[in-house]
């Protein structure tokens, strides 16, 4: 890397269908601007989120530590705060402009921290924002109506039209497309946003800048806009390989989900589901595209040699797979866990890719190391820093994420990576091991396999090792550690 500080991008996308994109033939999204930055960058190829839920990662993704320390454990507001510094005032020490624009849903204020921007409080919804109206009046733009074609909350959101300035369908299971013409999808408007402020004079000349831009999409609701509307042909998308699973080697709140969800969606044979998945492809190439100009945007601005974009997710989707699931699951199932990371930028090799076991809340210490400040003893994530130039010295032998369950479910799950194998652990004791080189769709549960008992005795004392190493110790997790310690006692 150069010694000039660089300018630091980091662009997150929420709730991504990578696993289908990374692991299916057929009709899929095209992913550009992540084929483009993979191309002109380093790609890791291993990225696991450190949470398969939006708000325990996203602070993970702004402290560097995990839920347990963070103590966000869920997709709620108002869960307590347990004190650590958020990267953003660490790089305005190092002298950084610090912009943020679009979803925070992490749980800090980032408000008193002087961070300039966009960021409605909570979840957010973009579409009932002054701000959005203002933009869609400066650029003579139509209010975004959306066509939903297919949701299940159909008490509540019957298919039919709905302006989106007036009505809060925004996080519903739901698709259909945006009928209104012109850019009005949210990742324009945050965008064109975050360009505004790279644009603006309000800086110093030769002031590096922090500039972060979280997308809501293609998080469901999957609302395409017209210039992505039926660019995939449905009867093209293949079925997903586990969509026939029952997911019966699953814990019990699993199993109670999945019933839950098939019960109230109209789709249920593969045919029913390929328009869906059409739609949420589509949402994802939209999103995709919009990106691609933004980066275009930086090269025309003179900003890309001097500049580091990071692009990764906050997890997963599990769409269509394992008999057909929606949203998060309530599970560590590898369709949330395995999420996009490409890094370019000064002293990146082009075309670099990299297998190293690494998580988005690594790229936490990444921008601190990157701004010249010092990554704090404490922080759970590893600097992905030696990697981007080459090196490979700060690896991990595996990689613990965890999880606390979804909605009104409490479940303590922990999965542990090392090598091809997977391991969870529950509060349930109903736990899964998984050879994903030979199983990458999780469809063949080892756990009661003699020939793989060491293996799982060995991926337990992992589990155990880890939980001890980053003070993993809640009354949840000691229940888990005793449970684990006893088994690898008998085995």
């Amino acid at each position: 890397m150069t010694d000039r500080k660089p300018n630091i991008v980091w662009i997150m996308l929420d709730h991504v269908t990578f696993r289908h994109y990374k692991m299916t033939s057929g009709a899929k999204p095209a992913l550009i601007a992540y084929e483009r930055l993979a191309g002109e960058g380093a790609e890791f190829t291993q990225c696991r989120s450190v949470h398969p839920l939006c708000l325990p990662a996203r602070a993970s993704m702004m402290t560097g530590v995990y839920a347990h320390k963070h103590r966000k454990y869920r997709n709620r507001e108002g869960q307590e705060d347990a004190g650590y510094p958020l990267y953003f005032e660490t790089l305005a020490k190092q002298g950084y402009r610090v912009g943020y624009f679009g979803k925070n849903h992490s749980g800090f204020e980032l408000q008193p921290l002087g961070v300039e921007g966009f960021y409605p409080g909570g979840y957010g919804n973009p579409y009932l924002t002054d701000e959005y109206k203002r933009y869609l009046t400066r650029n003579g733009l139509e209010a975004p109506v959306f066509v939903q074609e297919w949701g299940i909350n159909q008490g509540r959101f019957p298919n039919g039209e709905y302006d989106l300035t007036e009505t809060n369908n925004f996080n519903t299971y739901s698709s259909g497309y945006i009928k209104s013409p012109g850019p009005v999808h949210e990742s324009d408007f945050l965008l064109a946003m975050a360009e505004d402020w790279l644009t603006s004079e309000t800086s110093p000349a030769g002031q590096p800048f922090s500039l972060r831009v979280d997308i809501w999409g293609p998080h469901q609701a999957y609302q395409v806009p017209l210039a992505s509307k039926d660019t995939i042909d449905p009867r093209a998308i293949e079925e997903y390989p586990s969509f026939a699973d029952e997911m019966k080697d699953r814990p019990g709140f699993v199993q109670s989900y999945h019933a839950n969800i098939r019960d109230r969606n109209a789709a249920q044979s593969w045919e029913e589901w390929q328009p869906v998945m059409q739609r949420a492809y589509e949402h994802y190439n939209y999103i995709e595209n919009a990106v691609h100009r933004f980066l275009d945007r930086l090269e025309a601005l003179g900003l890309a040699d001097n500049t580091v974009v990071l692009y990764t997710a906050d997890h997963g989707d599990s769409l269509g797979s394992h008999g057909g699931m929606v949203d998060k699951a309530g599970d560590m199932m590898e369709e949330l866990m395995h999420i996009p990371l490409v890094v370019r930028g000064p002293g990146v090799k082009a075309g670099a890719r990299s297998e190293a076991l690494v998580s988005n809340f690594d790229l936490v210490p990444t921008v601190l190391e990157l701004a010249g400040a010092a990554v704090p003893e404490w922080m759970d994530g590893r600097s992905l820093v030696s990697e981007l130039g080459g090196a490979a010295a700060n690896r991990r032998e595996d990689f613990m994420a965890e999880h606390y369950g979804h909605f009104d479910v409490h479940a303590v799950q922990r999965a542990l990576y090392y090598k091809n194998y997977k391991y969870v652990a529950s509060d349930e004791w109903v736990h899964e091991l998984y050879d994903l080189q030979a199983d990458p769709f999780e469809m063949n549960n080892l756990c009661s396999d003699p020939a793989y008992a060491p293996i799982l005795s060995e991926m337990r004392a992992r589990l155990l090792a880890n939980m001890k190493r980053f003070d993993d110790t809640g009354d949840d997790s000691r229940r888990l550690a005793r449970a684990l310690e006893a088994a690898i006692a008998e085995s």
